[in-house]
């Protein structure tokens, strides 16, 4: 990829600028403002984290190579994700939000399933969040190897080891600023490279929306119905209140500060998909019929929009990355050193920071190395929602409403739902059809009723005991 010498400049001094920002807002002394911003964060920062890590790089690079290949159809399939924002806004977060005792969804599950729950918690948000990064910086890594033509493998440890380094120095609020200056600066870009787009394709706009309507059809024929089934339920749940989200409702300054967030997070979720969906439509009038689905993004900005402009896009696009990396690693860090630590040990509050900022340095060393083996950025998606929601999900949202829940409920939810999900997907490759995620939530449902009801009847032979 060739880039002008302005398109250079550009790039070099929008990272200084984040350097110095970087300087202004990271000054962490606690292990609580590292972890959820001492419960101060305003609505207006959860919104803003909230969107820039929709427009990150599965909602933009990933989702206009779906737009080129499949046309609206991904489109509609995954409103289900907005709308399980907004659910998760109006019933799930303000609960959250009341726990001002827990600094991680480990505490959350401590509280309502015992320590155990605790340590599964934590292990699967490690391992979910090293999944995230490594989804994430190979988009970044990938977009600096074309920039430059330095090796991949060098270009994932630039982009992941940065951002590494600056998680280290800075805690979750820090990385909120961080997250709404970049959500700001890409959403203007983007917005103006779409217009942009249209404006120069020769294409009218009904020959678009001919092409839209085509590409769609063309995409719908191509799946059955376990497949399109499996898509919306795993955008519905895959990514509901996994840790980084988690995290943002624990921090916020309110019940309402987290619900106006997340609400008008999910609403701005329904514009901007539309937006990346249309923008791969439309690059078919405009690129050639080879180009790779993940390469359209960048090749269209680079033929529409002027120099200077696209050094600037390029530069919104990588740094998004590595906001996004930053809030997973961040919270990967607080689940190892809350949730996995924290259960055989208490550390001193300074030796708990240090710890917890060391911690995300090797999670980033993790990361690079499983980036390598990652497939295509909705495709690595999907594989980690099947894992999330059948293990976390459901015992924490029955743990928000159920006040006499039992420890064996969410132990045995997480470790059917989880076994079940890998098992189904990993060994059998999904037999039938049938989604990995639907068979782990069905195997956790019923690990948690076996649970409950086990825990229900022992507690009743206890009290019969004593009487």
């Amino acid at each position: 990829m060739a880039l002008s010498f302005l398109d250079v400049i550009v790039i070099v001094l929008y990272f200084a600028f984040l350097l110095y920002f970087g300087y202004l807002t990271r000054r962490t002394k606690t292990f609580e403002e590292f972890a959820v911003g001492k419960h101060s964060v305003p609505a207006m920062m959860v919104f803003a984290s909230m969107a820039a890590t929709i427009i990150g790089p599965g909602f933009s690079v990933g989702f206009t190579a779906k737009g080129w290949a499949t046309g609206y159809l991904f489109y509609y399939l995954v409103l289900a994700y907005a709308v399980q924002v907004v659910v998760a806004g109006l019933f799930l977060a303000p609960r959250l939000s009341r726990q001002r005792d827990c600094s991680s969804l480990g505490d959350v599950m401590r509280k309502k399933y015992g320590v155990i729950a605790q340590l599964l918690t934590g292990i699967v948000s490690v391992g979910l969040c090293i999944g995230f990064a490594a989804v994430m910086g190979k988009v970044g890594g990938s977009i600096l190897h074309a920039i430059t033509g330095w090796p991949l493998g060098i270009s994932l440890v630039i982009v992941t080891g940065v951002t590494a380094l600056v998680t280290f120095s800075g805690g979750v609020r820090a990385t909120i600023a961080t997250e709404g200056l970049q959500f700001s600066l890409k959403s203007i870009a983007v917005s103006i490279l779409l217009l942009l787009a249209i404006v120069k394709t020769p294409d009218s706009l009904s020959s678009i929306a001919e092409r839209a309507h085509e590409l769609t059809q063309q995409g719908l024929q191509g799946m059955n119905g376990w497949q399109i089934f499996g898509i919306v339920l795993s955008f519905m749940v895959g990514e509901a209140l996994i840790p980084p989200y988690a995290n943002r409702a624990l921090g916020a300054k309110t019940e309402i500060a987290s619900k106006q967030g997340f609400v008008a997070a999910g609403l701005f979720c329904v514009v901007w998909l539309a937006m990346v969906a249309l923008l791969g439509v439309v690059a078919h009038g405009l690129l050639p019929a080879d180009t790779s689905g993940d390469d359209v993004f960048v090749t269209i900005a680079q033929k529409v929009l002027p120099t200077g402009l696209f050094g600037l896009l390029l530069a919104a696009v990588i740094a998004i990355v590595m906001a996004s990396q930053e809030s997973v690693l961040n919270s990967s860090a607080v689940a190892f050193v809350r949730d996995i630590v924290g259960v055989v040990h208490s550390p001193s509050e300074r030796t708990t920071l240090l710890l917890a900022k060391i911690s995300t340095l090797v999670f980033a060393a993790l990361a690079v190395y499983a980036a390598q083996f990652a497939p295509s950025i909705i495709d690595g998606l999907l594989v980690l929602y099947s894992i999330w929601a059948p293990t976390i999900l459901l015992p924490l949202v029955l743990g928000l409403y159920i006040e006499r829940t039992k420890p064996a409920a969410g132990c045995l939810s997480i470790l059917a739902g989880g076994g079940s999900s890998i098992v189904w997907q990993t060994f059998l490759h999904e037999p039938y059809g049938i989604p990995a995620i639907l068979i782990g939530l069905s195997a956790s449902a019923a690990g948690y009723f076996v649970g409950q009801m086990a825990g229900l009847r022992l507690a009743a032979q206890k009290q019969g005991a004593l009487s």
